[in-house]
């Protein structure tokens, strides 16, 4: 008598062995995971969720471009205040270095109200605000319906009026350029942070945003909030911006200062 034993590989059901990418995932005192897969269509899009005791049971079917993947640990001890968020996004640079990962990994923590988000985050500003907006319960508008992108000319910095000469150490981009922020994402981070949420991130991108746009006074609302956070080391640049945005609201005495500041650090 023959007999016959099937063989299902958990590869081939998209499981298996843990990604090399989740190696930076914490695994400690980590009762679960929560899987929230985001696929993006022209015309519509899905949601899947789901659950995992460990990270090699997380689907390995290829998130293609625009798509995200959100892995939320849900820890042993419940009096764990920290929350943390891993993001996965397809790696845009994989077809240029073979050995690099398809997907591609940022953390977002959140504690005591204050959102921790990486500098230099590969993530579009999109995606990073449909996640933050996820996380925190802010439903997204529609970018580019009520109020479309403009160009706008960056000022050189070397129109300060306190001294014309001096010039950053990081020059401003002197070109014309579309706003690389839409409008939806302005509106997620800013009702956000109008939640009490404190983030020096997402401060420095509304304002910036603000700034750009010649709306000194929310710009200098949101550079203000910028300042107030501790053990932020700004660049220079923000120090003139701030006082540029004070001085057009008539805030003088203290935006002169703030120029001189600026004038100070890059001497």
């Amino acid at each position: 008598m023959l007999i016959v034993v099937f063989y299902f590989s958990h590869s081939l059901c998209g499981y298996g062995q843990m990604r090399k990418v989740y190696t930076s995932i914490e695994s400690k005192n980590v009762l679960y995971y929560k899987v929230e897969e985001i696929v993006n269509m022209a015309f519509g899009g899905s949601v899947t969720r789901y659950t995992v005791s460990d990270l090699s049971l997380i689907s390995k079917v290829d998130l293609g471009p625009e798509n995200i993947r959100i892995i939320t640990p849900f820890y042993k001890d419940k009096s764990y205040l920290k929350k943390n968020y891993y993001i996965e996004t397809q790696n845009a640079n994989v077809g240029v270095e073979k050995s690099r990962e398809p997907t591609q990994l940022v953390s977002i923590s959140i504690e005591s109200g204050k959102i921790e988000i990486p500098e230099n985050s590969p993530l579009d500003q999109r995606v990073l605000a449909l996640v933050i907006g996820k996380i925190i319960k802010i439903e997204p508008v529609s970018d580019l319906k009520n109020e479309p992108l403009v160009e706008t000319k960056t000022p050189p910095v070397s129109a300060s009026p306190v001294n014309p000469k001096v010039l950053p150490e990081k020059k401003e981009p002197q070109k014309e350029k579309l706003d690389y922020i839409l409008v939806n994402v302005v509106y997620v981070y800013e009702r956000v942070l109008e939640k009490g949420y404190k983030s020096a991130y997402m401060f420095r991108e509304v304002a910036n945003y603000y700034y750009f746009k010649g709306q000194m006074e929310k710009a200098a609302k949101w550079y203000e909030e910028l300042f107030t956070m501790s053990n932020e080391q700004l660049e220079p640049i923000y120090y003139y911006r701030f006082g540029d945005a004070l001085k057009k609201t008539g805030k003088t005495e203290r935006g002169n200062a703030l120029v001189e500041k600026f004038n100070q650090l890059v001497e």
